[in-house]
């Protein structure tokens, strides 16, 4: 299984930092590791999908940006992306709010990209939309735009909230973004595709579990 080593990471940091939205960070690790390996020294980032800070975090440990015994204080003092973590530029907390920012960035410096991932609930924000037709009438095309599509937000379902899937298809037309399926909690069975774990917490005994689950998975593939 792609990243489990950076799965388990994001277990243990946030058991140890006392943070939920496990099922966030999980599902866009892959996406992260996919974005980080294409960008160059000039690239910018901005990680929209706020409530998969844990994801983040990690793999800033991993290219070396911050290390490894401040991860945990990362997380439990700004369980959201902040601006005072190095590697990040801007903090995001509810969502809608990334997407603009790394329009403005792709903006200002058309000779760099800038990369944002974004959760598929995004997709319902009213700046979402503004972002896109700004983006597509300035030609941007320099704006690497990623959708996590793990089809649950954070009180259900996203088609049974307000369904997105024709204005995936529309928002494509308009600008070309890359939506990625996955799943909420991948690579944790007992997590996978439940909305519960964007709130719940690990127990020393479900941590084990969900530690034992990815070797499992790891060494049958």
């Amino acid at each position: 299984m792609e990243n489990s080593r950076l799965r388990k990471d994001i277990l243990r940091i946030s058991y140890n930092a006392g943070a939920c939205h496990l099922g966030s960070a999980l599902s866009c690790i892959d996406i992260l590791t996919d974005i980080y390996s294409e960008m160059g020294e000039q690239d910018r980032f901005i990680f929209s999908k706020a409530s998969g800070a844990a994801a983040l975090y990690v793999l800033l440990v991993e290219e070396g940006i911050i290390p490894e015994n401040k991860v945990t204080y990362c997380l439990k003092n700004y369980p959201l992306p902040s601006k005072e973590v190095p590697g990040v530029i801007h903090g995001v907390g509810s969502l809608g709010h990334g997407l603009p920012v790394a329009v403005g960035l792709a903006l200002s410096d058309r000779k760099r990209k800038v990369y944002v991932l974004m959760s598929d609930s995004e997709i319902q924000c009213g700046t979402t939309w503004e972002s896109i037709l700004f983006a597509r009438q300035h030609k941007l095309k320099n704006l690497k735009i990623y959708v996590d599509r793990n089809r649950l937000q954070a009180l259900g379902k996203t088609e049974e909230i307000l369904g997105i899937t024709k204005a995936l298809q529309l928002l494509r037309q308009l600008f070309p973004i890359k939506v990625i399926r996955t799943i909420k909690g991948m690579g944790v069975p007992f997590m996978e595709g439940k909305v519960e774990w964007h709130y719940w917490n690990l127990t020393p005994k479900l941590l084990q579990q969900a530690l034992d689950q990815i070797d499992y998975e790891e060494n049958i593939l």
